[in-house]
């Protein structure tokens, strides 16, 4: 199995030279999060390339599970799974790295996500090349666009693209992509 995937309790003090050290526990267990969920790559020396905290218990499929179910698996759709892991749900991770290539055709920036706009860099392509922003404007909108900033997505939605906008993306928000694969 090229994954291992564990499951620690938040107060296990094995595991604290496996995360980031940025991670504030104290701050985890005051919002509540009871158990952590880590993802290594026994293939890489058993690199890190999941972490999160867990405030229930989750019923989701396992990071393997999930891997083993994606058809002619690619770099590009492995790396759509470590960035969506544990941002959505199981079932459209796979609708998404199974599907069909799309809107691809019609973005040339989409195809390595079978045509779904799932990336910061991607919406801001988009926001660049189809609705006629700036770089630093078009950054700027996609992070306000993330954090729900009203006047902002008024702003993007009043824009003729916008239904183009609204088929290639699956969700309301972006992802930043993984890149330690």
């Amino acid at each position: 199995m090229r994954f291992n995937e564990t499951y620690y309790s938040i107060n296990d003090s094995s595991i604290k030279h496996l995360v980031p050290v940025s991670i504030d526990f104290k701050q985890w267990v005051g919002a509540g999060v009871k158990h952590l969920c880590v993802v290594l790559d026994t293939q890489k020396n058993d690199q890190l390339i999941h972490f999160s905290g867990i405030t229930i218990e989750d019923k989701r499929p396992f990071f393997n599970d999930l891997y083993e179910q994606i058809c002619d698996l690619t770099e590009d759709k492995l790396t759509m799974l470590v960035s969506l892991y544990n941002h959505v749900n199981g079932g459209e991770i796979l609708e998404i790295t199974n599907s069909e290539n799309i809107n691809g055709i019609m973005f040339e920036y989409l195809r390595s996500t079978n045509g779904y706009l799932i990336y910061h860099h991607q919406f801001e392509r988009f926001l660049e090349n189809e609705m006629g922003y700036e770089e630093q404007v078009a950054i700027e909108l996609r992070k306000s666009w993330n954090k729900k900033v009203v006047n902002k997505k008024v702003q993007i939605m009043s824009n003729e693209n916008f239904n183009k906008l609204e088929i290639l993306m699956p969700y309301v928000f972006t992802f930043s992509k993984v890149t330690n694969i």
